[in-house]
């Protein structure tokens, strides 16, 4: 009785893992997306505002649009310096990784039936360690992404439909 309760804490354990690689990855998926959005937008806007202030001075206009076309060029030159479009890939990089994750941990659970409790336990610990290790090579990522996440889940973006596999399955002819 006790091996069987030990090994139904394990498949408990991995789906929790699962559950976990799920909402991370989405997580830093959506985290990614709107760094990469931001880290264009920061650089894309004030080349533009920088371009037509500079059109503008050539023009003939006021030189108060020089001005303003060199703070826009100096904003553009210091976000390309720090690289304000990279915050995004190594999120997405851990997106990624942690996708790949999830789907090793759902066979897992597929095959946890047939493992014995010892098997099962030093794979779900390894599979544990490699998410703790994916997770700790990032910085965190504000909460307002975590909880897009979560609506996102609600709405069963990530659920597998039977219905869907089934014709994947069995093609019509």
């Amino acid at each position: 009785m006790a091996a069987s309760s030990a090994h139904d804490q394990l498949r408990k354990e991995c789906e929790n893992l699962y559950e976990d690689c799920n909402y991370t990855s989405l997580t830093y998926f959506n985290a990614a997306k709107s760094s990469d959005f931001w880290g264009k937008a920061i650089i894309f806007w004030p080349a533009v505002i920088s371009s037509v202030a500079s059109l503008l001075v050539s023009l003939n206009q006021p030189k108060q649009w020089g001005a303003v076309s060199a703070i826009a060029s100096a904003v553009v030159a210091t976000a390309s310096f720090l690289g304000a479009s990279k915050r995004a890939d190594p999120l997405k990089d851990s997106a990624k990784r942690l996708t790949v994750l999830r789907h090793a941990v759902r066979l897992e659970l597929a095959l946890a039936m047939e493992r014995d409790t010892d098997t099962l336990e030093k794979t779900v610990r390894d599979l544990r360690a490699e998410y703790g290790a994916i997770v700790a090579s990032n910085e965190l990522v504000p909460d307002r992404f975590f909880k897009r996440s979560q609506g996102q889940m609600r709405h069963g973006v990530l659920e597998y439909s039977d219905d869907s596999r089934a014709s994947i399955e069995e093609p019509t002819r």
